[in-house]
C-alpha cells in the first residue's frame, strides 16, 4: 500500500473536484487503476482482457446525460448499457479531433493504447470536463504488451513490455491529478485558492470570441489589411488556443465588409477544416443564406494559378516547404501565416527561426502575434501540464554555442538509457524544433521500436545535432523473394523493400543497412556544414559494423538533393506521387558503407536515371525541371554535320521548329548540363516532358515568342556568347520551382 493512501468514496470526490475545476477553468485528470482476479494471480499478461469495473460505471454515471463523450480504445458494452443516453464517439484518427470538443474523454488501455491519440485528444476536453485514464494496476500494466505499438515496431519485433510506458509511469507522481488504486486514493488534486464563477466569466470576451487573445488575433488580421502592403502577419500558438478558428472568424467578418477574394491554403485540407467551418458558422449568423467566399486551395494549385486575392490565409505554415512559402509571400501582399508551436501539426518556433531571416530581408515591418490563452480551459490547467510533461512538449531547446575550429563528438545513446538520459528532453526538443513533422509517435517509437537508434553530435557539452537511424534489411531469403514477387510487405524496412520490389534487387535486401530517418541540426547552426560532418561521422561509425549500406528517403528539393549528393549518396528511386507532408516527390538515396557494394549502387543509380528520362513524358511530367536535369540521364546520340547545319538555320529563323524538333532534342541531350537553369527548364518542359506550347506560355507569351527564345538559346550556345538566353522572354514562362 502506498504511504498516504486513503479509502474514499470516489464518485462523491469526483463531483466535488469537478465543481472546483469548473470554477478554476480546469479539466480534471483521473487515473483509475483496477484489477481483477486474473490480474492479481496470473502471470500470463498477454491473455488478460478488460473487465468493466463497477467503479468505472459509477464514475461515468455522475456525468451529465447531455455530455459529449469521446472514447479511446475499445468501447465497453456495459458502459453503453449503463449510460444509454450517451452518444459515445470512438476516436481512432487524429482527423476526428480537428475543432472538436468533449465533456468526457475516456481512455481504455486494456487492449492497448495509442499514445499519439492520447496526447492529441487531451486538448478537446472542455473546462470542468473529465479526462479518465482506465488501466490495470500499474505493476500489471507494465507487463502487458501494447498491440497499438505494432504500427511503429519494425519486423520482426513483436509488441512487448513498453519502455515508453515505464517512462510515462515514472513521471506520474509529479503530475497534479487524481490517482485511484483499488478503492484507495493514492493521490488527490492540489487546488489553488478558490476562484468564483464570476472571476472566470469576467475573463471571457463577447462572442464569437472564445478568448481575449483570439479577439486580438482577429484584430491583428484587420490591421494587416488596413496597414502597409507586404507586411505579413505570423500567428503562433500551442494547440487548443483557437488559432485556426480566429482565421475563420476574420474571414467571415471581412466578407461582411465586402472582401470576397479570400483563400486559405494548408498542407492538407484537414488542416483548414476548422477555419472553414468557423467562417461558415460565423457568416450564417451575420448574413444567413450567404455563400462563403473563403475557399481552400492546395498549395501547388495556388502557386500555379495565382488568383487575385484580398487576403491569403496559410494554416499550419510550418508544414509547407519554405520555398513554396517564399513564393506565396512574394506574390501576395496581404498574407497571414499561422503555425502550431509544437506537438501534432507543426513546430512553429523552429519554423520562425528558419523563416524569420527571409521575412526580415524581404518583408520589413512584418508582424507576429502569439495566442497564449487556451480557449477551452485556463492556462494553469493540470491536464495540460500533465500532457506537456508526459510527452516532453514543454521543453525549450537551448540554442548552443559553436566553435567551428573545435572538435566534434558523435555519440550513440543506448535505447535502454534514453528515457532516463539527462538531456533526452533537449534532444526531442531539437528534433521537434528542426523538423515540422515531429509528433508524439516519434518519441514513442524511439523508446519502443528496437530498430531505432538515436545519434547525437556534441561539442563539449553543447548539443548541436541529432540523427534518428532505422536499422533495416538482413531479411531472410524466402522473405525477400516474397517481397520481390509482390506477395508480402514488412514494416520498418523501407530501403530493403524498395531494393527488392521497386529496384528488382532482392539480393541487396538481404544486406544489413541503416536508413537515416531524420537528421536535425540546430536551426541557428544550419548551413555551416554540421549536417555533412555528422554524415561523415555516421559513415565512420557504421564502417566498423556489419552494416553494408546507408541511405535516406525524403521529399526531394534541389537543396536537399545537393546536400545528399555532396555527401556521396546516389539517387536510386523517385516516387511518382508527392508526399503529403512535404508536397514533394520522395527520393531514395543510397551509399555503400563497404566498398564492395559501391558498384551495385552505381548500377542502380544509372538504371534509375536512364529510366527517369523516359518517365518524364508520362508519369513524371510534373517533376520540377531543375530536378529533372540533375537526376535524369538522356541517351547521348552524336549529331551529324547536317543536323548542326539545320540547327544553325533554325537559330537564324530559316527553319520551322517542327522540322528540327528531333535535332533539338538530341542537341539538348548532349548539352543540357551546360545551359543556365531557366534556359534548360524550357527545353525540359517542351522536349522531355512534352508540354504543349499553351501550357509553357502565360500572359502575352505565346508559341512564337517561345520559339524565338529557343532560337536565341541555340544561337548563343553555338557561338559561345554570354548570356546564353535573354532574360525578358523568360519572365512570363512558367518554370515552377526554379
Amino acid at each position: 500500500m502506498t504511504a498516504g493512501a486513503a479509502v474514499v468514496s470516489l464518485p462523491a470526490l469526483l463531483l466535488q473536484r469537478q465543481q472546483q475545476c469548473r470554477a478554476l477553468g480546469w479539466r480534471l485528470p483521473l487515473w483509475l487503476q483496477t484489477s481483477t482476479a486474473a490480474t492479481e494471480h496470473s502471470t500470463e499478461a498477454a491473455e488478460q482482457t478488460a473487465a468493466t469495473h463497477p467503479l468505472l460505471l459509477a464514475l461515468l454515471k455522475t456525468q451529465p446525460p447531455q455530455a459529449t463523450v469521446f472514447w479511446l480504445g475499445d468501447v465497453l458494452p456495459e458502459v453503453q448499457q449503463a449510460c444509454p443516453w450517451w452518444q459515445i464517439q470512438q476516436i481512432e484518427r487524429k482527423s476526428q479531433l480537428l475543432g472538436a470538443e468533449c465533456d468526457v474523454l475516456v481512455i481504455n488501455t486494456w487492449q492497448g493504447i495509442d499514445w499519439d491519440l492520447v496526447a492529441a485528444s487531451a486538448g478537446c476536453v472542455k473546462a470542468g470536463g473529465l479526462w479518465l485514464l482506465y488501466s490495470p494496476v500499474a505493476e500489471f500494466w507494465l507487463k502487458l504488451p501494447n498491440p497499438k505499438a505494432g504500427k511503429l515496431r519494425s519486423y520482426p519485433y513483436e509488441a512487448g513490455p513498453s519502455a515508453f510506458l515505464q517512462s510515462w509511469l515514472n513521471k506520474s507522481p509529479h503530475h497534479n491529478w487524481l490517482v485511484y488504486h483499488n478503492n484507495l486514493l493514492l493521490q488527490d488534486l492540489t487546488l489553488p485558492a478558490a476562484a468564483t464563477d464570476a472571476d472566470v466569466q469576467s475573463q471571457q470576451p463577447e462572442p464569437p470570441y472564445l478568448s481575449q487573445h483570439q479577439q486580438q488575433a482577429v484584430a491583428a488580421i484587420f490591421q494587416l489589411l488596413a496597414g502597409h502592403r507586404r507586411r505579413p502577419l505570423l500567428l503562433t500558438a500551442h494547440r487548443g488556443r483557437g488559432k485556426s478558428a480566429a482565421l475563420g472568424i476574420a474571414a467571415a467578418l471581412l466578407q461582411q465588409q465586402g472582401k470576397n477574394r479570400l483563400a486559405i491554403c494548408a498542407p492538407h485540407p484537414d488542416n483548414a477544416a476548422v477555419a472553414l467551418q468557423m467562417a461558415k458558422q460565423q457568416l450564417q449568423q451575420l448574413a444567413p443564406d450567404t455563400e462563403l467566399a473563403l475557399s481552400f486551395w492546395p498549395v501547388d494549385v495556388l502557386l500555379a494559378e495565382k488568383p487575385k486575392l484580398d487576403l491569403l490565409l496559410i494554416d499550419e505554415a510550418a508544414a509547407i516547404p519554405t520555398p513554396q512559402l517564399q513564393q506565396l509571400v512574394a506574390h501576395y501582399s496581404r498574407v497571414v501565416l499561422a503555425s502550431t508551436e509544437h506537438g501534432y501539426e507543426g513546430t512553429g518556433r523552429g519554423f520562425l527561426l528558419k523563416f524569420q531571416p527571409y521575412l526580415d530581408a524581404h518583408c520589413p515591418g512584418w508582424q507576429k502575434f502569439q495566442l497564449q490563452q487556451a480557449i477551452r480551459y485556463a492556462a494553469d490547467c493540470p491536464l495540460e501540464q500533465l500532457i506537456f510533461q508526459s510527452f516532453l512538449l514543454a521543453t525549450e531547446y537551448q540554442l548552443p554555442q559553436y566553435q567551428p575550429t573545435q572538435p566534434l563528438q558523435l555519440k550513440l545513446i543506448p535505447q535502454t538509457e534514453l528515457a532516463q538520459y539527462p538531456r533526452f528532453a533537449q534532444m526531442m526538443a531539437l528534433l521537434s524544433l528542426a523538423h515540422y513533422q515531429t509528433s508524439t509517435t516519434d518519441l514513442w517509437a524511439l523508446l519502443d521500436n528496437p530498430a531505432l537508434q538515436l545519434f547525437t553530435l556534441w561539442q563539449q557539452h553543447e548539443l548541436l545535432a541529432c540523427a534518428v537511424i532505422s536499422l533495416e534489411g538482413a531479411l531472410p531469403d524466402a522473405l525477400t523473394k516474397q517481397i520481390y514477387r509482390g506477395e508480402r510487405r514488412v514494416q520498418g524496412h523501407l530501403m530493403a523493400q524498395s531494393l527488392a520490389f521497386h529496384l528488382a534487387s532482392p539480393e541487396l535486401a538481404r544486406l544489413k543497412m541503416a536508413r537515416i530517418q531524420r537528421i536535425a541540426v540546430s536551426p541557428v547552426l544550419q548551413s555551416q556544414g554540421l549536417g555533412t560532418r555528422m554524415l561523415a561521422l555516421l559513415q565512420q561509425y557504421f564502417a566498423s559494423t556489419d552494416v553494408a549500406l546507408l541511405g535516406s528517403s525524403f521529399g526531394c528539393t534541389s537543396a536537399l538533393l545537393h546536400f545528399w549528393q555532396r555527401a556521396g549518396y546516389l539517387p536510386v528511386k523517385l516516387s511518382q506521387q508527392t508526399e503529403q507532408a512535404s508536397s514533394e516527390a520522395s527520393i531514395l538515396m543510397l551509399k555503400a558503407v563497404q566498398p564492395k557494394w559501391q558498384a551495385s549502387i552505381q548500377a542502380l543509380q544509372q538504371q534509375f536515371s536512364q529510366q527517369l528520362y523516359w518517365q518524364l513524358a508520362d508519369s513524371q511530367r510534373q517533376l520540377c525541371p531543375a530536378l529533372a536535369v540533375k537526376l535524369a540521364i538522356p541517351p547521348a546520340i552524336p549529331l551529324p554535320a547536317t543536323a548542326h547545319e539545320q540547327l544553325q538555320l533554325f537559330s537564324a529563323g530559316h527553319r520551322p521548329y517542327e522540322l528540327v524538333e528531333v535535332w533539338l532534342l538530341h542537341w539538348f541531350n548532349l548539352n543540357y548540363q551546360h545551359l543556365p537553369a531557366a534556359t534548360a527548364a524550357i527545353f525540359v518542359k517542351k522536349l522531355w516532358q512534352k508540354h504543349s506550347w499553351q501550357s509553357l506560355g502565360s500572359g502575352h507569351t505565346g508559341k512564337k515568342a517561345l520559339i524565338l527564345a529557343i532560337q536565341q538559346a541555340v544561337s548563343d550556345f553555338i557561338v559561345g556568347s554570354e548570356p546564353l538566353f535573354a532574360a525578358d522572354p523568360l519572365t512570363c514562362i512558367k518554370t515552377d520551382r526554379l
